[in-house]
């Protein structure tokens, strides 16, 4: 089969999909709407993030219309156009806020390419595993891990942090997803560790100063709460002041002081914590996670190894773009800038989250379901 949607019959294709997460999809996109609201504040409006919501369900629909053979097929060829896009932006891309991410597109527009590399990892990943025999050793890792290794290098010369970050746990995902054997695998997780002390020397000198500032977040002095530590003091500010049910929808005073930076994007969780409080929080939480852990459980259900690492590295990017977003506003991790998808209001965020729905959709349909009647046919 070739997966694009067979307009004959959309509900008898659709059971074949891994559906259930659509409605979870929408729920989320839903809620960060309201946020978003809440966030534009009283005479505000929200077209803009409506508009991106509108282009993110198109990129739903032309990812599962492009049928998942031809994304299959066209796997390495969209990687490299993503690692040379990224190329691009480092030559002749647009700075903004010490960093050089984006590539300006006629009308006002603007393109990042490291949110569409996330995309293009996971169907790389995805044809480079299932193409091959079950990873036995620490030398059948080492092209998956160049894939990963490559692009992050060049999103660290952006600098973008957060976005090479995200990349790690999508490569211990797939290697996990593939039955890597376990000789192949313990020499990539002691890795990590012993690079970590070189890292510190590639950070940008405000990345230092963040990470710095993170390590005795618990005793800042004045001038780091209105430095270096800007976002985290306030973010956990607007976070514990919540309490347990909130100070009510659009009247938290970090957001209604314009005292949260970024809070319609990158530091969007704060703002739920402080006007719903734990309860409401907790309960976004627990419905986003959802979505990931859908996505990795109906993968499963696929004999065909790509159509179940593509589900599964769906589920991989929701949830690493979920703990990381949330630990960097509750501060368990360094203050570094990562959108959460479907909530935050950036168009390439938007996009590539549309982008990787029709992803799950698409693969669903490639081959039959291990719980259908193999007898059925469309």
């Amino acid at each position: 089969m070739s997966g694009a949607l067979p307009l004959a019959n959309p509900v008898r294709w659709l059971q074949r999909t891994a559906w259930p997460v659509l409605p979870v999809a929408a729920l989320i996109v839903a809620f960060g709407t309201a946020v978003q609201s809440s966030v534009a504040g009283p005479g505000g409006n929200v077209d803009g993030h409506l508009l991106r919501v509108a282009v993110g369900a198109l990129a739903a629909l032309v990812a599962v219309g492009f049928g998942i053979g031809r994304w299959r097929a066209n796997a390495y060829l969209f990687y490299a156009v993503c690692v040379i896009l990224l190329v691009g932006v480092l030559a002749a891309g647009r700075a903004t806020n010490y960093a050089q991410r984006w590539i300006d597109l006629p009308m006002g527009f603007k393109l990042q390419p490291s949110e569409f590399l996330k995309i293009a990892v996971i169907v790389v990943l995805a044809r480079w595993f299932s193409d091959r025999p079950v990873p036995e050793r620490l030398a059948d890792l080492l092209v998956p891990v160049a894939l990963v290794v490559l692009p992050a290098v060049l999103v660290l010369g952006q600098p973008d942090l957060g976005t090479a970050l995200s990349l790690g746990p999508l490569l211990y995902g797939f290697i996990y997803l593939s039955g890597a054997r376990w000789g192949a695998l313990r020499w990539l997780l002691v890795f990590p560790l012993l690079l970590a002390p070189l890292a510190a020397f590639g950070l940008h000198g405000y990345q230092f100063e963040r990470v710095r500032t993170w390590w005795h977040q618990s005793d800042l002095t004045p001038e780091e709460r209105i430095d270096t530590g800007y976002h985290l003091w306030h973010s956990k500010l607007a976070v514990g002041s919540g309490g347990l049910t909130g100070h009510g929808w659009g009247q938290g005073p970090e957001n209604r002081l314009d005292r949260l930076p970024e809070r319609h994007n990158d530091f969007i969780f704060p703002v739920m914590a402080e006007e719903l409080g734990f309860l409401g929080a907790g309960a976004f939480l627990l419905g986003y996670a959802t979505l990931p852990l859908l996505a990795l459980l109906w993968s499963q259900r696929y004999r065909d190894p790509f159509a179940r690492l593509v589900i599964g590295g769906v589920g991989l990017y929701y949830g690493t773009h979920l703990v990381i977003n949330v630990g960097v506003a509750l501060g368990i991790w360094p203050t570094t800038g990562l959108p959460l998808p479907l909530v935050s209001f950036g168009g390439s965020s938007m996009i590539c989250g549309g982008l990787a729905l029709g992803l799950a959709i698409g693969s669903g349909t490639m081959r039959e379901g291990i719980f259908l009647s193999r007898t059925r046919r469309l």
